[in-house]
């Protein structure tokens, strides 16, 4: 699932967030990649050009994955990535080999942009060299897993970029600042127009010959606004809420994004899936904001509400490894008495 946005301060910074859905648990950590550092945790080596923070994974026996889920680089181009069933059109490597591009796994395209990318313009440029491969996570042919992926640069242009095209990929300018899943995005900026009449003023009442009916009271503007989980309603109701949400300083930005975000936090058993147990319920594991000038993250996950920051960190730039932060998963609560 997860829901997507992108946003600025009055200042003109900024800042790219997002909800992570899923029903699979993962160990959760804060990752800096630095430059230079050879990636061998994909279908073939490379090495990356730029540093990136975000959100990573650990692994077996305390691994860290080579890659992030989301995050921010070192010239603040943030890049996140979300569910794309039923669109997505992946190759397989000879296909790829074939049309001279360099193959890449869906999970790790995010990070292969960042490492690779300084802004949105080079994102469009840089793409044309490589495909996504149909392989999943375990190495085998045929289930890759379906993604597409949003990203806003340091000037705050913003696009979406989905390989919903055979060795390629559709980008399309995203004017209203949210992605969340399939269909794809053009689909989407299509739907609003069936939402127009929302309003952030409450409506008034209506006469019928004698008698006045009085409208619906505070947030009657919004009444109709979808209010279910599902992609289509979650765009809609993200939209709208960036839209008619208050402009804000950028001190205050990062919180009015979770707020935002809060919107589509799903709990656990909301959502249940015909899965085994364990795996049968999806929930929203973790929010995360990037504020793409000072390339600093913030993310708050499920089992905690205390918002835990990491700064892209100028010494780690060109070290040797990964820098590893370990989110803290304990609920924490002060005390007033």
């Amino acid at each position: 699932m997860c829901t997507g946005i992108s946003l600025a301060s009055i200042e003109g910074s900024h800042f790219l967030g997002r909800t992570q859905e899923y029903n699979v648990d993962f160990d959760y950590i804060g990752v800096q990649i630095p430059a230079k550092l050879k990636i061998t945790e994909s279908i073939e080596e490379w090495e990356t050009v730029y540093s990136v923070v975000g959100v990573g994974v650990k692994e077996e026996q305390n691994k860290v994955a080579q890659s992030v889920i989301d995050g921010v680089n070192e010239f603040g181009l943030g890049g996140i990535t979300q569910y794309f069933a039923e669109f997505n059109e992946y190759s397989s490597i000879a296909e790829i080999k074939q049309a001279g591009k360099f193959p890449l796994l869906a999970e790790g395209f995010i990070f292969w942009v960042l490492a690779n990318c300084k802004d949105t313009k080079e994102v469009e440029e840089k793409i044309s060299t490589v495909a996504i491969a149909d392989i999943s996570p375990d190495g085998k042919e045929g289930a890759g897993l379906p993604q597409h992926f949003m990203f806003t640069d340091a000037a705050g242009r913003t696009i979406v970029v989905e390989p919903s095209k055979k060795l390629g990929f559709d980008v399309y300018e995203n004017p209203v600042g949210v992605m969340t899943n399939s269909p794809k995005f053009d689909w989407h900026l299509t739907n609003l127009e069936n939402y127009t009449g929302l309003s952030d003023v409450n409506a008034t009442g209506s006469e019928f010959r004698d008698t006045k009916v009085l409208s619906a009271g505070k947030g009657s503007g919004l009444h109709g606004i979808p209010g279910d989980y599902t992609a289509t309603s979650r765009f809609v109701r993200a939209a709208y809420i960036l839209k008619f949400s208050d402009p804000v300083a950028e001190k205050d930005l990062v919180n009015k994004a979770f707020h935002i975000l809060s919107t589509s936090d799903i709990v656990k058993g909301v959502i249940k899936l015909d899965e085994s147990k364990g795996m049968d319920r999806q929930y929203t594991q973790y929010t995360s904001i990037y504020d793409l000038s000072k390339k600093q993250m913030y993310v708050k996950v499920y089992e905690n509400f205390v918002i835990q920051t990491i700064k892209f960190d100028e010494a780690i730039k060109n070290a040797k490894e990964i820098k590893v932060y370990e989110l803290t998963k304990q609920e924490q609560y002060e005390a007033l008495n």
